[in-house]
């Protein structure tokens, strides 16, 4: 073994984060707020609509011309980085929240007006429909490059849910728990471009009546997303035309460069790597995602002591399983997407990246990681008397090139990480497809490098 997982750095650093969420304050969200300053012991229900755009045509850029390689990285990162700028400036010039934009998939919230339900859903619907119009349009920088469109689905749900921020010192990140959130973002998953809304949303807006199980596959016609544009005024005057003459220049293709980052990774500053800097190496990506915790939010969103209870086992399980990854296997977390948590590890020499070293040690961190899990649930039982037996952990890893940046503008906070490779895409899809709460799957790349039935990962963890 290269790491161990360290069980009394593990119980101590469990133990100050139950520490952290003894006494927890849930709040009514009234007028705009900072979000990444939320305390990690508050939470602030907001009653608001949601939305989440999925970008379909990622893995046809990372391997444009059949290939993937640096060129097609650069290509991949600066069409992001196009659109993120696009995407943002219209959230911005809307007066709605920003919360989350990693890889492909962005999610924003419209919280005005705060009385109007029905008009919150069509201003929604009206800033996906300028956003699909603004990113469908082949861009062109001032060197005659072009880049290419982007095809997007966009999901909508509208409702209660919970606003918390939790995560390591000087690294937080806003999370929404609840159904508006986790509807939106479903709804938002598929193959098919277009505007989906749950029946819940449809229903505000007095469209057709669709029933729940289609609502994924029923798209809204051009006729209902003019409905709404047609009872909608945008803050600002925004329109495509102004999308189009004010909305931030993309960078140019000669602006991005790689090189190596340091191996191992725990040191990564995702704040100090931008386009010129942008490190782009063999790793493994990592997705450990808490299955079942989507359904215990929904038990528990019900009572007061409840929403703590969500709140107590989000930063606890989050924040340790961080530290583990981080303190104990010299990884770095990219960034939590929801209660699923995103990490990449690196082993090897300042030129190359050590494969075999690199495969065990993700090998290692996975049961790492399901240790600490495990040692969270019995905390979280003994302290606050939570019940976690529906919970469980789903670990998805793979190998492969991947570069590692911040886009969007340098050094203010409407930048944010990307950690993009063909292994990025099919680390989550193994993980995905974890069929049981103790499943670890692994990627095609990795599974020559190590004998799983040896392993058996299935229930691999460290004995507390």
């Amino acid at each position: 073994m290269h790491y161990i997982w360290d069980v009394d750095r593990a119980e101590s650093h469990i133990d100050k984060l139950c520490d952290s969420v003894k006494d927890v304050e849930i709040a009514n969200y009234t007028r705009k707020m900072d979000l990444d300053k939320i305390p990690v012991n508050k939470a602030y229900e907001m009653d608001a609509v949601h939305i989440y755009v999925d970008i379909l045509n990622l893995e046809d850029l990372l391997v444009k011309d059949g290939d993937e390689n640096e060129t097609s990285h650069k290509r991949a990162i600066r069409f992001f980085d196009s659109h993120f700028r696009t995407i943002r400036y219209i959230l911005d010039e809307s007066e709605s929240l920003f919360v989350d934009f990693h890889n492909q998939r962005l999610h924003a919230v419209v919280t005005k007006p705060y009385d109007n339900e029905k008009e919150r859903l069509d201003i929604a619907v009206a800033l996906s429909d300028l956003i699909i119009d603004a990113v469908a349009q082949q861009k062109q920088d001032s060197n005659d490059n072009y880049i290419d469109a982007a095809t997007i689905r966009v999901g909508i749900d509208s409702g209660i849910a919970l606003a918390v921020n939790n995560g390591r010192a000087k690294n937080k990140e806003p999370l929404f728990l609840g159904n508006p959130a986790n509807h939106a973002a479903k709804h938002a998953a598929g193959d098919k471009k277009g505007i989906y809304l749950t029946a819940n949303a449809r229903d505000v807006l007095e469209l057709s009546k669709v029933a729940a199980d289609k609502t994924k596959t029923s798209a809204l016609t051009s006729d209902e997303i003019k409905l709404s544009v047609e009872r909608t005024t945008l803050p600002n005057g925004l329109s495509l035309e102004s999308v189009n003459e004010n909305a931030p220049e993309p960078k140019l293709l000669k602006d991005f460069q790689f090189s190596r980052a340091a191996s191992p990774l725990e040191d990564f500053d995702f704040n100090k790597y931008y386009y010129k800097t942008a490190k782009r190496q063999e790793l493994v990506s990592l997705y450990a995602d808490i299955d079942g915790f989507t359904n215990y939010v929904n038990v528990n969103m019900g009572s007061e002591q409840g929403k703590k209870n969500i709140v107590r086992c989000l930063h606890v399980i989050r924040s340790e399983m961080d530290d583990c990854i981080n303190t104990d296997f010299k990884g770095k977390r990219v960034r939590f997407i929801g209660d699923c948590m995103h990490a990449i590890i690196c082993e090897g020499s300042n030129k190359q990246t050590d494969r075999l070293k690199t495969v065990e040690v993700g090998t290692e961190a996975s049961g790492g990681i399901r240790s600490s899990f495990n040692l969270s649930l019995e905390k979280l039982n003994d302290r606050f008397g939570i019940q976690t037996d529906d919970l469980g952990l789903a670990i998805g890893y793979e190998l492969g090139d991947v570069s590692n940046l911040r886009v969007g503008q340098e050094g203010l906070d409407n930048s944010t990480r990307f950690s993009l490779g063909i292994s990025t895409i099919a680390s989550e899809k193994e993980q995905m497809q974890c069929e049981h709460e103790t499943e670890t799957r692994i990627g095609e790349t990795v599974t020559p490098a190590v004998n799983p039935v040896d392993l058996n990962l299935g229930d691999f963890s460290y004995a507390a």
